[in-house]
């Protein structure tokens, strides 16, 4: 049996610690890969859940992005496990894989990034210094691979999208209602994930905001659903506050069964500009809720706009509005949208097809 690391930043409630967790169990099932994941923090929520499903799980514990003592323990990790392949996940995992390389023992290294966030520019260059030193990028985006090659970068770059379990959101019951904190009769437009600045959540609040004061009896019913945890949870709450809705937002802390939350929700929202694929939307698609988002070349290869979803205008953040507006208004429409988003789904972003992808990438070892 062929043993795997997967080396990632951190195993907090995020898109990439979820694609992970799919695929060590992935190729756990498989029968023919032994995987081991290790966080360069802590082990966190998603490592939790990791070792749930019976894969082993190590935190290095880093203090921090210049820990160099964390380079030693992984060090550690490599001799121990002596693995036939190293798959890192996120800048600083890359680095630490990078200059671990020569010193561990043999073995093929992968790297993967999956945002396309400008800032810090210094991620970028890094990520176009290193990117020849293992055999291949692996990026749920093509334009990811654009970016690092936009920096001087120009490493052997593989595409592979990344899957969910697809059934396990179609066939999703809602939130049973006693466990919804909104009214029986609201329209709901909600966001699942992590509380981060480069998620622009302030976005959804204002556009949410703009409507309700623009027009309160029109859109009594209007909700605002946030399903998840992060470092910018007091802000929002306080922005809400602020914008006079807080009585609308409602903060449903962390869960690791989100299928049944956006089954429950009318639109999912995400106002991000820096998603190299949104995991999210495509587990919104899957459940049948229809996606609002802006329209960025990434979004655009998983949403088609008034087809599967709706994107607007990124450089004007009121199209946000304008968009809640042509989806909350017409149930029938959202419908058509949701049923096809659910379709395309299940077509394109199996975890069962992303594993085996990566299967065949491992499997040229």
């Amino acid at each position: 049996m062929r043993k795997i690391i997967f080396l990632i930043t951190d195993l907090d409630l995020g898109g990439s610690p979820l694609v992970v967790r799919r695929l060590a169990c992935g190729l756990a099932a498989s029968g023919t890969w032994q995987p081991t994941v290790v966080s360069l923090a802590t082990p966190g929520v998603v490592g939790r859940w990791i070792r749930r499903d019976g894969v082993p799980v190590v935190g290095l514990h880093a203090r921090g992005p210049r820990d160099g003592a964390v380079l030693r323990r992984w060090l550690g990790v490599l001799q121990a496990v002596q693995p036939d392949v190293v798959m890192s996940v996120l800048i600083h995992a890359n680095v630490i894989a990078a200059l671990g390389s020569g010193f561990g023992p043999q073995c093929r290294y992968f790297q993967s990034i999956h945002t396309l966030a400008e800032h810090p520019a210094w991620h970028w260059h890094a990520q176009s210094v290193i990117a020849g030193q293992c055999a291949a990028v692996i990026a749920p985006s093509r334009f990811i691979l654009q970016r690092i090659a936009g920096y001087g970068g120009v490493p052997p770059g593989v595409v592979i999208p990344n899957g969910i379990d697809v059934e396990c959101f179609a066939k999703a019951v809602p939130i049973a209602a006693p466990l919804r904190p909104w009214p029986a009769d609201a329209l709901v437009v909600g966001y699942v994930g992590r509380f981060d600045p480069v998620k622009r959540l302030p976005l959804l609040l204002q556009a949410a905001a703009a409507l309700i004061h623009a027009d309160e009896v029109g859109w009594r019913c209007l909700h605002v659903a946030m399903v998840g945890y992060g470092e910018q949870e007091a802000y929002l709450r306080n922005l809400a506050a602020q914008l006079g809705i807080a009585a609308r937002v409602h903060f449903t802390g962390i869960t690791s069964t989100p299928q049944h939350w956006y089954k429950a929700m009318d639109v999912l929202c995400m106002p991000s500009l820096s998603e190299g694929f949104g995991l999210n939307m495509v587990e919104a698609m899957a459940a049948g809720t229809p996606v609002l988002a802006f329209d960025t070349p990434a979004v655009r290869e998983l949403v088609t706009h008034c087809r599967t979803g709706w994107l607007v205008d990124p450089a004007r953040t009121s199209a946000l509005t304008q968009g809640l507006i042509a989806l909350l208004k017409d149930h029938s429409f959202r419908g058509k949208l949701g049923a096809m988003a659910a379709e395309e789904a299940a077509k394109r972003f199996s975890a069962v097809q992303m594993v085996e992808q990566y299967q065949k990438i491992f499997g040229q070892i």
